[in-house]
C-alpha cells in the first residue's frame, strides 16, 4: 500500500512540476534555516553543561543596595574563597580565577601572548577538563608550576614533551610545566589557554586580604547532599559577617545557567543570552511554518483538479482513511525530498554560518543523534504540512464533486488560503520592520559621541622591559614625526579595570555611595585620547611633580560629586588624597549602549599597564608602525610588538548586536523569498483557473492593464491587511527590545510606511509576472474549444 502511495505521489509531482518545485524549494529553504539555528541553539544550551558535576557547580554572585537600586556583580576579594570553604561544610571545593590581559610567554627565542589566568588547584577538581600529561590539580598546588593547553605546549615546545620544561611569563617569572591539558572545548565560557597558580599571586603579595578589593571570580562545588536554596539562605550574610562591609548579600548561581541567564535586575536573574536564543528559535520555526503554509495553500488550490480523483476513488471503494494516508504519504515524500535539499544547503553554507554566529560549531553530520532526529523531523514536518490538505480533500463527497458544489470558504467569509497569505506577509512585514529598527539602533549607538577620538590611536601592554625603560621609550616615540602624543595608562582606553563606591570628598553624605570608575595616567592623556578639556588642565607628572596625586574628572563625576567648582577639590580614595586639576567632557570607555559613567583619572599611584600612542592624522600607517616598532625593539627587545587599534577594539563591542542584525536580516530575506514563492504559485494557479474569463474579457475589449489589475487586486488587498496587522505587532515587541538599552533611538513611523510600500511592491512584482503572462495569452487559443 505504502509503495503505491509513494508511486502516486511521484506521479503527481511529475504532473505538477511547478507547484512541486515551489513546495520542495520552500520547504527545503525553511528546513535548512531551522536546522542551522537548531545546531546553534543546541551549542549555546550546552555551554559549561558538559562538566561531570555541572549540577553541583556554582558561581559566586553578590548584591548590594545603592541609592535604592540593587547592583549585582560576580567579583570577590582574595580571602573570600578560602573563608567560604572553611566556614561551610557543604562546600566541597572552591576556585578563584583572574581575568587579566594576555600574558607574554617566552621559551628561548619563541615568545607570544596567550590568555592566562591565576587560579587555585580546585579549578581542575571542579571543572572536567581532560589532562593529557601530568596532573593539573597537583601542579597548581605549587607556586612554581604552570599548566598549558595542548596547542600552547605545541607552539612552545613542538612535538617534544613539555613536562618539566621552563616557561617565562611576562619576562619576570619562570614556571615549570606541571601538566598539559586538552584544549578547552568551544562550548565553555572560559577563554584561557594558560593556567598559573594562585599561590604565586599570594607569594608576590598581590592578593591582599582586604574584603573591599573585588578582583577575582569565585566558583564553588557543593557536595552531593547540599540543597542550593537552603545554602543560599545561610550564605546571604557571608560578606557582612566576615568584614565591616554593609548591605551586601551573597548567593550562588548555577554554572549551567550562567551563560544564558546572567542578566540581573534588582538582584534577580531576568534572562540574558537566552532571550536571543529564544527569539531566533521562534523565528526559525516561523520560517519553516511559512514554507508549510505554501504547501497547504498550493495543495488546497489544486483541490479542483484533484477533487474528481477523490470522487472516483471513493466510488471505487476507497475509504477516507486510505485517502488520508495517500495524501499524507505525498506530503511526507515531498518533505523527504525537501530535506535532502535542506541538507545540501546546510552542508554548503555551514562554514559561512559559523562565521556569521562567530562560533566553531560542531559538525552535525558526524553525530549519530542528528540522523535520528532528522527522521523524526521529516515525518513531523510532512504530517503537519499535509494534514489540512489531506483531511480537506478526503472529506469531499462524490455527489458534490461531480456537481461542482464544493465549498472552501469558511463561515466568516474568508478562505483559509487568504488567512494564511495574510499571516505569511504579516510575518514578513514584522521582520522587515524589525531589521530596520535594529539597524537604526546600531547606527544610533555607533554614531554616539564617545567624548574622545578613537581614530589613529593604538595601545600596547607594558612589559617588564618597558617598565625599566619607561622614560626612554616615551621620549623615543615622541621624537618620531609620525607620533602626535604618548601616554601611559592603568587600563586601555577601551575598558575600565577598577571602580569603587568608597571615595570621599567634602560635603558628601556618608550614606551616599555612588560607584565611580577609576583610571590612571602619567601625562598627556587628554591630548592622546582626543578628549575635550572643559576646565583646568591635564595631568602631567613630568611638568608638575605633585601630579602623582592630581586627578581629572568627567562631567558625570562632577554631577555625582555635587561640585559647583571642581577645580582644587580634594577626593580621597583608599589611603590617597587626589586634587582635581581638570574637567573633561563626558567620555565613554566601556559599553556604548550604557549610560555615561562617572570617571576619575588619577596620577600614577597604581601600576600603569599600557602605553597609548596617537599618530598624526596624515601619517602613513605602515611606515609609522614600522618606525614605532623599531623604537619598541630597542627598549623592549625580548617581546613582540603586540599593538591594538582603539577603534577596532571599540568596534568589537558591537559584535553581538551586529550578529543579531545579520541573523535577523538573513531570516527576513528567507521569509520574504518563501512567501513570494507561495504567492507566485497562487498567482499562477489563479491565472490558469481564470484564463477563459480573462479571454472573454479581452474579446469584449479589456486591456492588458485591466487584466493585471484584476488578478493583482485580490493579492494587494491581502498584503495591505498584512501590513496593517504587522505594524502594531512590530511596535509592541521592538519597543520592549529598545527598552533594554540605556542609550537608544526612537521608532520612526516613517519606517513603517517604507516597510508597507516595500512589501506591497514585492508582492505586486511577484504577482504581476503571472498576471501579465495571462493578459498576453491569445483569446482564440483559449476559447477555440468553446
Amino acid at each position: 500500500m505504502w509503495k503505491n502511495y509513494f508511486k502516486i505521489a511521484w506521479r503527481n509531482i511529475r504532473r505538477s512540476k511547478g507547484y512541486a518545485f515551489i513546495n520542495i524549494a520552500g520547504l527545503g529553504i525553511g528546513m535548512a534555516a531551522s536546522i542551522l539555528i537548531l545546531i546553534w541553539v543546541q551549542f549555546e544550551l550546552s555551554v559549561d553543561r558538559f562538566h561531570e558535576n555541572s549540577n553541583r557547580i556554582y558561581a559566586v554572585w553578590r548584591n548590594a543596595t545603592m541609592q535604592g537600586q540593587v547592583s549585582t556583580w560576580d567579583y570577590t576579594p582574595a580571602p573570600y574563597a578560602p573563608a567560604m570553604k572553611a566556614q561551610f561544610p557543604e562546600v566541597e571545593e572552591v576556585a578563584r580565577i583572574t581575568e587579566w590581559d594576555q600574558q607574554l610567554l617566552t621559551v628561548g627565542e619563541n615568545n607570544f601572548y596567550e590568555e592566562a589566568t591565576f587560579t587555585d588547584h580546585g579549578f581542575f577538581e571542579i571543572f572536567s577538563f581532560e589532562a593529557l600529561a601530568g596532573d593539573p590539580i597537583i601542579a597548581l598546588t605549587e607556586p612554581g608550576n604552570i599548566v598549558l593547553t595542548e596547542s600552547v605546549a605545541l607552539k612552545l615546545f613542538g612535538q617534544t614533551s613539555a613536562l618539566g620544561k621552563i616557561v617565562t611569563v611576562s619576562k619576570q617569572w619562570d614556571f615549570a610545566v606541571g601538566a598539559v591539558i586538552k584544549d578547552l572545548p568551544e562550548n565553555t565560557a572560559f577563554p584561557f589557554t594558560v593556567f598559573l597558580p594562585f599561590k604565586k599571586l599570594e607569594a608576590e603579595g598581590w592578593a591582599d586580604d582586604y574584603w573591599g578589593n573585588n578582583s577575582y571570580r569565585t566558583f564553588a562545588l557543593l557536595n552531593e547532599h547540599a540543597d542550593h536554596a537552603a545554602f543560599n539562605q545561610k550564605f546571604a550574610d557571608f560578606t557582612t559577617s566576615n568584614s565591616d562591609l554593609e548591605d551586601i548579600s551573597d548567593f550562588l548561581f548555577p554554572i549551567r545557567d550562567l551563560h544564558l541567564y546572567s542578566k540581573f535586575e534588582n538582584g534577580k536573574s531576568v534572562g540574558g543570552k537566552i532571550e536571543m536564543i529564544r527569539m531566533f528559535g521562534i523565528v526559525s520555526i516561523i520560517v519553516l511554518v511559512l514554507a508549510a503554509i505554501n504547501f497547504v495553500n498550493l495543495s488546497t488550490a489544486q483541490s479542483d483538479q484533484r477533487s474528481k480523483e477523490v470522487g472516483i476513488r471513493k466510488i471505487s471503494g476507497a475509504g477516507k482513511g486510505m485517502l488520508i494516508g495517500q495524501f499524507l504519504a505525498e506530503s511526507v515524500f515531498i518533505a523527504l525530498t525537501a530535506y535532502l535539499l535542506a541538507i545540501t544547503i546546510v552542508s554548503l553554507s555551514f562554514p559561512w554560518f559559523k562565521g556569521l554566529v562567530g562560533q566553531e560549531l560542531p559538525n552535525p553530520f558526524t553525530q549519530p543523534y542528528f540522523w535520528g532526529i532528522s527522521a523524526v523531523y521529516i515525518f513531523v514536518t510532512g504530517i503537519l504540512a499535509g494534514s489540512y490538505p489531506a483531511f480537506l480533500l478526503s472529506a469531499y463527497q462524490p455527489t458534490a464533486v461531480f456537481k461542482s458544489q464544493m465549498r472552501t470558504r469558511s463561515n466568516l467569509g474568508w478562505k483559509p488560503r487568504e488567512v494564511l497569505v495574510v499571516f505569511q506577509f504579516a510575518v514578513v512585514v514584522t521582520l522587515i520592520s524589525c531589521v530596520w529598527i535594529v539597524q537604526d539602533q546600531m547606527r544610533f549607538v555607533q554614531n554616539r559621541d564617545l567624548g574622545m577620538d578613537k581614530e589613529n590611536l593604538i595601545f600596547h601592554p607594558v612589559t617588564q622591559s618597558i617598565r625599566k625603560n619607561k622614560t626612554a621609550l616615551r621620549l623615543g616615540l615622541q621624537a618620531l614625526p609620525e607620533v602626535a602624543e604618548v601616554s601611559y595608562t592603568f587600563s586601555p582606553l577601551t575598558n575600565i579595570y577598577s571602580d569603587t563606591d568608597g571615595m570621599e570628598w567634602q560635603g558628601k553624605d556618608p550614606e551616599y555611595k555612588p560607584n565611580i570608575s577609576r583610571m590612571g595616567t602619567d601625562a598627556n592623556l587628554v591630548k592622546t585620547a582626543g578628549m575635550e578639556l572643559i576646565a583646568g588642565r591635564d595631568i602631567d607628572i613630568y611638568s608638575y611633580a605633585s601630579d602623582s596625586l592630581s586627578a581629572i574628572v568627567n562631567e558625570k563625576a562632577v554631577e555625582v560629586m555635587g561640585f559647583e567648582d571642581p577645580i582644587g577639590q580634594v577626593v580621597k580614595d583608599d589611603a590617597y588624597s587626589f586634587t582635581i586639576v581638570g574637567v573633561v567632557k563626558d567620555f565613554i570607555v566601556e559599553s556604548p549602549f550604557d549610560e555615561v559613567s562617572p570617571i576619575m583619572v588619577m596620577g600614577p599611584k597604581r601600576d600603569l599597564n599600557f602605553i597609548q600612542i596617537r599618530f598624526e592624522e596624515a601619517a602613513d600607517y605602515l611606515n609609522s608602525l614600522a618606525r614605532v616598532e623599531t623604537v619598541f625593539n630597542k627598549y623592549n627587545p625580548d617581546s613582540p610588538f603586540e599593538y591594538r587599534f582603539v577603534d577596532q577594539e571599540h568596534a568589537r563591542k558591537f559584535i553581538s548586536q551586529e550578529r543579531t542584525a545579520r541573523l535577523t536580516s538573513l531570516f527576513t530575506g528567507l521569509a520574504g523569498i518563501i512567501s513570494c514563492m507561495g504567492l507566485f504559485g497562487l498567482a499562477t494557479y489563479i491565472a490558469e483557473r481564470r484564463k477563459k474569463e480573462i479571454s472573454v474579457r479581452k474579446v469584449l475589449g479589456a486591456s492588458i492593464g485591466s487584466v493585471v489589475a484584476l488578478i493583482s487586486s485580490e493579492f494587494t488587498k491581502l498584503v495591505l491587511i498584512s501590513v496593517i496587522i504587522g505594524i502594531p505587532v512590530t511596535w509592541y515587541f521592538m519597543s520592549d527590545w529598545l527598552e533594554t538599552f540605556a542609550y537608544r533611538t526612537t521608532i520612526d513611523w516613517a519606517l513603517f510606511l517604507w516597510t508597507g510600500g516595500l512589501t506591497l511592491l514585492i508582492a505586486l512584482l511577484t504577482v504581476s509576472a503571472q498576471a501579465i503572462k495571462a493578459g498576453l495569452v491569445n483569446p482564440a487559443e483559449t476559447l477555440k474549444s468553446e
